[in-house]
């Protein structure tokens, strides 16, 4: 019976290429750090950073630092979307509530006080997402960047928390501590600075 090898995706020319078996790979001389991924991974990483690829193709594995981070008018992007996301949750949550009262009307005060629950929703959920294995919210996830540590590995939840937390100083002090990132070469903000994150994106935008 004939073993199927895995299949990936190589870079030539500056251009993703294949699908290729790992025959196929071997066969074509590949430099530590050509760009490859196998087929269904999200983002091409240079050979050396495939811990079982490398070992299969007698390269040295190597961890190579986040050298791709995100601009500030893309993550304005994300934010955005986020925050359109926690809207929607809490027109569902307000719709369910005005579906249970008599008179409406009555209650639109109450409804518009409740547009608190926005940015505590667009909180919980950046936390859970930031802290998860996918690294990311889904405005980020749509745009194509996520929140690592230095090595880009996953922050965690603590982390995670500590960084939307530190984000208050970023309103505190009228927007400075956002902007912040645009005299950064890691494009960092001051919660990312206080939380020791990056936000970095996919190599190959």
């Amino acid at each position: 019976m004939e073993i199927q090898h895995d299949q990936y995706e190589v870079v030539l020319a500056g251009k993703p290429a294949g699908p290729f078996t790992l025959d196929e790979l071997r066969d074509m001389s590949l430099h530590p750090t050509d760009f490859v991924k196998p087929i269904g991974q999200p983002e091409f990483k240079e050979l050396r950073e495939w811990p079982e690829l490398s070992r299969l193709l007698h390269v040295e594995h190597q961890l190579t630092p986040p050298q791709y981070f995100a601009t500030l008018d893309v993550r304005l992007l994300s934010t955005a979307i986020d925050y359109f996301i926690a809207f929607c949750c809490y027109a569902i949550l307000a719709a369910i509530y005005l579906a249970g009262v008599a008179n409406s009307r009555e209650h639109i005060p109450t409804l518009l006080a409740g547009l608190i629950l926005v940015p505590i929703i667009k909180f919980v959920f950046c936390v859970i997402a930031e802290g998860s294995k996918r690294q990311a919210s889904v405005g980020k996830m749509l745009v194509g960047i996520k929140v690592t540590d230095q090595q880009g590995k996953p922050i965690g939840y603590g982390r995670a928390l500590l960084r939307n937390v530190a984000k208050l100083v970023g309103v505190a002090t009228l927007g400075i501590g956002f902007f912040a990132g645009f005299f950064d070469r890691k494009q960092r903000c001051w919660h990312d600075r206080i939380a020791d994150t990056l936000v970095i994106k996919d190599r190959l935008l």
